[in-house]
């Protein structure tokens, strides 16, 4: 079914039906479940991120690592809420944990980096649309910077440029009192 012919669908039935629908779906789908509760409970957020670092962190640390898993481990939660900001804090855990780890076993490999540089950048997309959530979540991101400092390939150089890209988009070094 199409997003349009779903239209049609929902806008044919009368608000009792719609209702009865409604929470059919609510009874029924786990993953309706999680994306109502997500939007409609900031309590729910915080314990999809706190299940989310968790699993991350029994996914990451495990003697068989597999980058695809923790992937999938992503992904998984990701689905599971509509809320950006809590979608731009797992993206942070994720690079976050993916950091601890190499800086504990050594290097990873390339496509280890890329993941780990894409999630922090999928944060800082979302942080520079919402300045106030950016200064919120500022030192989380600090601290994610610090931990990849031994990592190769110039993880933290680029996370470096990732941040200060997003303070000058949001005028943290305009001047103030207009001289130059």
């Amino acid at each position: 079914m199409t997003l349009t012919q779903y239209k049609k669908v929902i806008r044919s039935l009368t608000r009792d039906e719609l209702e009865a629908h409604i929470f059919e779906m609510f009874k029924s789908s786990k993953v309706f479940k999680d994306i109502e509760s997500s939007y409609w409970s900031e309590g729910f957020n915080d314990e999809l991120m706190a299940g989310l670092q968790k699993r991350l962190e029994k996914v990451f640390w495990k003697e068989q690592f597999s980058l695809g898993e923790c992937k999938g481990v992503l992904n998984d939660y990701l689905s599971s809420t509509v809320d950006g900001g809590t979608k731009a804090l797992m993206h942070l855990a994720f690079a976050a944990e993916a950091a601890e780890l190499s800086a504990a076993y050594g290097d990873f490999g390339e496509r280890f980096y890329n993941s780990l540089e894409s999630s922090a950048e999928k944060f800082l997309d979302y942080a520079k649309l919402h300045p106030d959530f950016f200064s919120l979540h500022e030192a989380e991101f600090e601290k994610l910077i610090s931990v990849a400092d031994p990592l190769g390939y110039g993880v933290s150089d680029n996370l470096g440029y990732m941040i200060e890209n997003v303070r000058i988009e949001l005028g943290y070094y305009d001047d103030s009192d207009g001289d130059e």
